[in-house]
């Protein structure tokens, strides 16, 4: 779950227009604290949509399962914009986080991260989209290990993203 936080967000916003989705796939490495010790890494794809008129966004993050016959995890945030600011309410479809994201720019290129996890800790890091794609740095504390992760996420085609997230299942009769 803690890896899902850190996932989940993974940005907040594509360069397209309202209505309009965007795919990414990459990379997301976990490290001590202060970055100095590899944990672990994981690909994911991300699928991001725009609603009404950018007001909400819809994040899919999709990651392989923890074992080689388990289903992919799927964490699906929802990002509303309060009135007209720059602030968004961030949480969870599985209720495991709630916060906000705050852009530091009009056209939301660039933001930070404040979530707060059901179990008591706490994520904050900060994140940028280019047309290639988006990276991020967060930082969990207050629950299990403390950790930090990066992601590097490519600006892919839905076909692209659609064949990385079938390949992250099971082979059949697996599960």
């Amino acid at each position: 779950m803690i890896a899902a936080a850190l996932s989940a967000c993974a940005g907040t916003v594509a360069l397209k227009a309202a209505g309009g989705a965007a795919h990414y796939y990459g990379q997301v490495s976990f490290f001590s604290p202060d970055g100095k010790i590899p944990y672990n890494n994981t690909e994911s794809a991300v699928k991001r949509e725009i609603l009404d008129g950018g007001a909400r966004i819809i994040e899919t993050v999709t990651q392989p399962g923890h074992g080689h016959s388990m289903r992919p995890r799927e964490i699906i945030t929802t990002l509303k914009r309060r009135k007209k600011t720059l602030v968004y309410d961030a949480s969870d479809a599985g209720g495991t986080f709630t916060g906000s994201v705050t852009f530091k720019d009009p056209e939301l290129k660039t933001w930070t991260y404040d979530i707060k996890l059901k179990t008591g800790g706490e994520l904050k890091g900060s994140g940028r989209i280019s047309p290639d794609g988006i990276k991020t740095e967060k930082q969990l504390s207050g629950v299990g290990r403390p950790m930090s992760a990066r992601e590097d996420l490519r600006t892919v085609s839905e076909d692209i993203y659609k064949m990385r997230v079938s390949e992250m299942s099971p082979p059949a009769g697996a599960e």
